[in-house]
């Protein structure tokens, strides 16, 4: 209960927009080198196509090859106002997210009977401040190993130095239950705030014990920042990662926090997004140098595809080309 007390009166001004640790020896490096890569989809990327028909859709992902996923929300366990503001259901007039109406229990079913895992799930703040006990349980019961903070938007550095404390109460609370906590980053997150960058705070004043993250090299892109050198400066920090990629090479980085308020910046943005290995990024030295550094789950990703069906498939052929999967 006081954990919960602690969690509902932490910062509320952050806004959020949506396993057990394995050891880095090198042993299991070089096992997750050799093992063929087990694609999957940060569902966020086909909302559309979830909403018309989440079963069906899934079943096509499967079918296709992809055996992981990544939940969005909101969730049940989200409130009434979350769900209202929420960018799918509000501005996309989408008529699901989260679970798309099935039960935990329900879902590790439908999944398990399509041969499917579920390893990570974005959850935003607002939801593990309001109801953190449930958050934990739905993810035990489908069989989420991590439990990902997609996104914090401030301008302030010690709004960063506080949720990075927070992030070790909540990482804590999931240790108990046997998750892992995570942090998804963007671009803004390595822009400089009162001479410090927000990402190296994060990194730095976390756990790593109970903290971990998920590296977006599209958006780590358009900071300027390179992936791979950016693993290897902060080894066993990064568990998970998002492949998207970029139709042209910017002319230069954006770290401008007010891009994720601006709806125009944010659009232009979005348009740079292509289907992984249909860009300039290059994603077969990016997958390679994930699985040396130790990445245990690999997830394409786009924001808003026009086409999400061309998108499934055409991301999944072209990583397929890459790396053995």
């Amino acid at each position: 209960m006081q954990r919960r007390i602690f969690l509902q009166n932490s910062t509320r001004a952050l806004m959020a927009l949506p396993f057990l640790e394995l050891a880095c020896s090198k042993k299991a490096t070089e096992q997750s080198v050799t093992e063929p890569l087990k694609l999957g989809m940060q569902l966020y990327s086909i909302a559309t196509l979830l909403s018309e028909n989440f079963q069906e859709t899934i079943k096509t992902l499967a079918k296709k090859g992809y055996k992981k996923l990544e939940f969005a929300g909101p969730y049940y366990f989200s409130s009434q106002e979350e769900r209202d503001n929420s960018i799918m259901l509000k501005f996309l007039g989408l008529k699901g997210s989260g679970y798309y109406d099935l039960k935990p229990t329900e879902l590790r079913k439908f999944l398990d009977d399509l041969g499917l895992e579920a390893p990570s799930a974005h959850i935003s703040m607002q939801s593990l401040d309001e109801n953190i006990e449930e958050a934990i349980n739905a993810a035990q019961i489908v069989g989420h190993q991590y439990i990902i903070c997609p996104m914090i938007v401030t301008s302030s550095i010690d709004e960063y130095k506080a949720m990075a404390d927070k992030f070790n109460v909540i990482g804590e609370a999931c240790a108990k239950e046997g998750i892992r906590f995570g942090y998804h980053n963007h671009s803004l997150e390595f822009g400089a705030r009162s001479g410090e960058i927000p990402m190296e705070v994060l990194l730095k004043r976390t756990d790593e014990s109970l903290v971990s993250f998920e590296l977006d090299v599209f958006w780590t892109t358009v900071a300027g920042i390179d992936a791979i050198k950016y693993m290897n400066d902060y080894p066993g920090r990064f568990h998970l990662m998002h492949l998207k990629d970029m139709t042209v090479k910017m002319d230069k980085p954006d770290t401008d926090w007010q891009t994720f308020t601006d709806p125009k910046k944010a659009q232009a943005m979005f348009a740079l997004e292509a289907n992984v290995g249909e860009g300039v990024i290059d994603y077969k030295k990016i997958i390679a140098a994930g699985q040396q550094a130790g990445i245990r789950h690999f997830f394409t990703e786009r924001d808003f595809p026009t086409d999400p069906a061309a998108f499934i498939k055409k991301s999944f052929d072209n990583v397929a080309v890459m790396m053995k999967v």
